[in-house]
């Protein structure tokens, strides 16, 4: 039986390895029985030999702790870490031992998950056999009945919508397939459900064309055709609702970088390690895609095959998801801040450059969570809307609103670089009905100035 550790904070502190830290050593900081692991633990790596933090690894940390079965003397020794190497690296490969050894006790699952519920989507499974082989056609790069196969990127598209148009027509009691009767389900079901002009647009679009590519119905052809003219003009007619989010971005990359400046200030206040990771997450996403608003498919960055580190700032290399082309951007070093408290994690930045090396050598994803796992496809879009109630995609009209206003068309031709895009066209969709808006405030705002103290009064029409 091992004999208790009852060794006082001054008997331990008379060990020669607390020489260099006893002078600063804060003892309201940490108790006499988390000092105790501290100093086995620092006992430990010196009969390992190992001199430096950055060989050591979560296995070090498990070993150290083999014989318990639970992670509370793993626990008891981040505690103390923290008030005696306080922003150490360590600590993060710590943090992965406990969370690995909590797994390694967790009693497994009772249940399986939960399977998620479609509501308005049957299983691809289920799909008919004929929707199948032509959606696998699609793949091949086949032609249907005359009908060019489609890039394979819109191929999920027309699958989704086959689901849907499939589920639709059986809660009608309808064959499911592409006829009169599936399509006016369809349509009732997304009405129901109150979707914007251009989503329906989109649905229309993609279903007739699957309608031609499987040679469907001519009837139901020419209905989903004048479906698709109408939702066409409805979405012209419509107000945008990205014009009613962008109100609250502040309508510039300025005023979102200033946003997530603030966000980068308060996260270190916080007290939840999960809610720091994720306001600095949020606070990078903000400031990055503001001036770099490429599409959500590009936006999971990996250090080392994305992000690069030279002379002093980051550079950006990727391949767009849309056309394949490459997208190269030089980061402003006034936004290394949020990089590199996505590498510091809490860490003191005495060792970013070792930190930095190690994400570009070891691919770390840029955007982790606070276990140092990548976050989901949706994670940068899901950061905007928590703020802004819309997501990443949004930063895209903010830059051609305010490069637009200021710069006229050279601002659209800084604009559509930017933004990995070419088409004019795509320019004037939009900056139409924003730049208007930008001008008229601009105008309000100067008209302000000039009334300056003049009385109200004077501009009360009747």
């Amino acid at each position: 039986m091992k004999k208790p550790d009852r060794r006082t904070v001054p008997e331990i502190l008379q060990h020669p390895r607390w020489d260099p830290l006893a002078a600063t050593l804060n003892m309201r900081a940490v108790t006499a029985p988390q000092l105790r692991v501290l100093d086995d633990f620092l006992a430990f790596i010196e009969d390992r030999q190992i001199a430096s933090i950055w060989e050591l690894s979560v296995s070090d940390c498990l070993s150290f702790d083999a014989g318990y079965r639970s992670a509370n003397r793993l626990r008891a020794l981040k505690k103390a870490m923290q008030a005696v190497f306080p922003a150490q690296p360590a600590i993060l490969v710590l943090t992965d031992a406990i969370r690995r050894k909590e797994a390694q006790t967790r009693k497994p699952a009772a249940t399986a998950p939960r399977q998620r519920t479609l509501r308005v989507s049957i299983p691809e499974e289920e799909l008919p056999e004929h929707w199948k082989s032509a959606l696998a056609d699609m793949a091949a790069g086949f032609d249907g009945y005359g009908v060019i196969a489609p890039s394979p990127k819109m191929i999920p598209t027309y699958r989704m919508k086959l689901r849907q148009l499939a589920c639709s027509a059986r809660k009608a009691g309808v064959p499911e397939e592409i006829s009169v009767e599936a399509v006016k389900a369809f349509t009732r079901d997304m009405r129901g459900r109150r979707l914007a002009a251009a989503t329906q647009l989109a649905s229309f679009s993609a279903l007739k064309k699957c309608a031609r590519y499987v040679g469907a119905d001519q009837e139901a052809q020419e209905l989903l055709s004048q479906l698709l003219r109408k939702a066409e003009d409805q979405a012209r007619k419509a107000p945008k609702k990205k014009y009613e989010k962008l109100q609250k971005t502040g309508y510039s990359p300025v005023a979102i970088i200033g946003r997530a400046e603030d966000f980068l200030k308060e996260a270190e206040s916080l007290t939840c390690a999960r809610s720091r990771q994720a306001l600095r997450n949020t606070a990078a996403a903000l400031a990055l895609f503001s001036v770099l608003p490429v599409r959500l498919a590009d936006t999971r960055l990996v250090f080392g095959e994305h992000l690069s580190w030279r002379q002093g700032r980051y550079e950006l290399h990727i391949t767009l998801s849309k056309d394949d082309e490459t997208y190269d951007a030089e980061i402003d070093p006034r936004l290394n801040v949020f990089i590199d408290a996505l590498i510091l994690r809490g860490c003191d930045a005495a060792w970013l450059d070792q930190m930095r090396n190690g994400c570009l050598t070891s691919n770390r994803p840029l955007f982790v969570r606070n276990d140092g796992v990548g976050v989901g496809y949706n994670y940068i879009s899901d950061c905007w809307r928590s703020v802004f109630g819309t997501g990443e995609h949004i930063a895209r009209t903010i830059l051609h609103t305010f490069l637009g206003v200021e710069l006229g068309a050279a601002g659209t031709d800084m604009a559509l670089a930017a933004n990995g895009q070419k088409s004019p066209r795509t320019a004037a969709d939009y900056q139409d009905q924003m730049v208007a808006k930008a001008q008229r405030l601009q105008g309000q705002k100067a008209f302000e100035d000039m009334a300056g103290g003049v009385s109200l009064k004077l501009f009360e029409f009747t």
